[in-house]
């Protein structure tokens, strides 16, 4: 008997193949050597091998995949590879009434482009679209491991691509797509960068060129914490990847843009007890909620590996949700229309 999960579950391997020669319509997120064993299907997946998880604390688990089933929900899918020069069209080629969920490779070209030109895809709020970064063991990342995305239905894996679910939704449904976001601006400091990227050096610091690596290492600035910028009204975070002592760098996991001004996040009496109570305080209010993930580093910061918050996901390298965000939970709610 195949069980019908739309929760968010950690499931082996035998698991999940049972599910997708069934037809079950499956996001799906692990370990690479576990992705490459599914067959063909019904399904779109990225690596990350650390979770979260609704009765015990979450775990790096290389043995198990996660699981999100969005069979009982959709009324009809296309799964589609996007490559960076037709990434423009993503919200386009959806469905009228429904979601887009996409999984893109973290710190390549296509990551950067999403980023960066998001904000102007035709159509973009017509229906939600959200997704994730996916990631790899951080460890593995920092020695030049790079995370891929898998489309299902032709059985193909990338490190470049975009995959991406297209969802239709029944008349009577309407998908919501909410982030949490527990970190304010500071006003400290004011950052400035002369072009779009990811990696940094010397940057515009409180309207003085400085290196951005000795700034933070002088005035010994917790980069935990993200930097924030003022996106259009939204406060959106820019998190640190991390400091490269040998090239005196500072590399984040989104890119900060030329003309954009960004300062420090303030700092919380206790990051674990913050997070935790301000998601869950959140969260206990939603009924709907049938996809959610969160940023690797709430995880590491905010204690996740310890901790609770009542749900249960897979991290990210980055959250989708509209545009590119950092160290949010994200997620997809299904109302009655």
């Amino acid at each position: 008997m195949i069980e019908t999960i739309q929760q968010n579950k950690l499931l082996s391997v035998d698991e999940t193949i049972e599910l997708i020669e069934n037809g079950q319509v499956l996001v799906v997120s692990g370990e690479e050597s576990l992705l490459k064993q599914l067959p063909q299907g019904k399904w779109i997946g990225g690596t990350i091998p650390y979770f979260y998880l609704e009765n015990e604390h979450g775990r790096m688990d290389k043995e198990h995949l996660f699981v999100s089933n969005f069979s009982d929900l959709v009324d009809e899918i296309q799964i589609t590879t996007y490559e960076e020069e037709y990434l423009e069209n993503v919200c386009a080629n959806g469905y009228e009434n429904g979601f887009n969920f996409m999984i893109l490779p973290a710190l390549r070209d296509i990551h950067l482009s999403f980023a960066l030109n998001a904000p102007r895809y035709e159509k973009l709020f017509d229906n939600p679209l959200i997704g994730l970064i996916a990631g790899v063991d951080l460890e593995e990342f920092s020695n030049g491991r790079l995370s891929k995305t898998f489309n299902g239905m032709n059985g193909q894996e990338y490190t470049d691509s975009a995959v991406v679910l297209h969802a239709q939704l029944p008349s009577h449904k309407v998908a919501r797509l909410e982030i949490i976001n527990v970190f304010e601006p500071s006003n400290d400091l004011t950052i400035e960068v002369e072009f779009d990227g990811f990696v940094f050096d010397e940057c515009i610091i409180n309207g003085k060129k400085q290196n951005l690596y000795e700034y933070i290492k002088e005035n010994d600035i917790d980069i935990s914490y993200p930097l924030v910028c003022d996106y259009s009204g939204a406060t959106v975070n820019i998190s640190f990847q991390r400091l490269d002592d040998e090239k005196k760098q500072v590399v984040f996991y989104a890119p900060l843009f030329k003309g954009e001004k960004y300062t420090n996040a303030k700092k919380f009496n206790s990051y674990v007890e913050t997070f935790k109570a301000k998601s869950s305080g959140f969260l206990e209010r939603e009924a709907n909620i049938i996809y959610n993930c969160n940023c690797i580093l709430n995880y590491l910061y905010g204690g996740l590996d310890k901790n609770s918050i009542g749900f249960s996901g897979a991290t990210t390298f980055g959250e989708i949700a509209y545009q590119m965000l950092n160290q949010t939970f994200t997620y997809l709610a299904i109302d009655e229309h």
